[in-house]
């Protein structure tokens, strides 16, 4: 596995990247090419954050993107998490997606393909509602309209709201936009390619 490690307010050293680079690997077993890997390891400056050290990866796959991130008062802790989290959400991927040997597609590719001795269609077929019945489903949807307004009061409206995240539409640019609470205390701005 290819893994370019940067830091935020911390220094890199070998060993902080070595530890990263060798628990990720784990995760490599899952497939047969190697894999590219991006981490980010910060630490929040802010005294108020008690679990201020952060560790993010980023695996692109297939279009897919597989992300983790956590944190903890330990650097070498949010790596295990964060690597323990990696490595389940590649396994996941890999089981519901391909699964070498039976070459099983994905749910939304209703067709099975050379199905397994071990396995037989209705096993399969009861496992897949099995996994479905698991699977979070959309229980609300809800409407509103959207206003034109600078990011700096969309930040405003959504302390007011109490949100973690509010929609607008940004009067800069006349997109959709999203503003979020961030974990260091800070807001972030999400904004659509051109």
């Amino acid at each position: 596995m290819q893994v370019t490690v940067t830091g935020r307010n911390l220094e890199l050293t070998t060993a902080l990247k070595d530890y990263l680079t060798e628990k990720l690997q784990r995760s490599q077993k899952h497939f047969d090419h190697a894999l590219a890997a991006t981490a980010l390891l910060s630490v929040a400056k802010n005294p108020s954050v008690a679990q201020n050290q952060t560790a993010e990866v980023t695996i692109k796959l297939n279009g897919s993107v597989i992300r983790g991130e956590e944190s903890t008062e330990n650097m070498y802790a949010s790596i295990d998490l964060v690597a323990d989290k990696i490595e389940r959400q590649l396994r996941k991927y890999k089981t519901r997606y391909y699964q070498k040997g039976n070459k099983i597609k994905s749910k939304n590719g209703s067709h099975i393909v050379d199905i397994g001795a071990q396995m037989d269609y209705d096993t399969i077929i009861a496992k897949e509602i099995a996994e479905d019945s698991l699977m979070p489903k959309i229980v609300r949807s809800k409407r509103f309209t959207l206003k034109p307004m600078p990011a700096e009061e969309a930040c405003k409206h959504m302390d007011l709201l109490g949100h973690d995240f509010f929609m607008f539409i940004n009067s800069d640019s006349n997109q959709v936009n999203t503003v979020y609470h961030r974990r260091d205390g800070n807001y972030g701005l999400i904004e659509p390619e051109a």
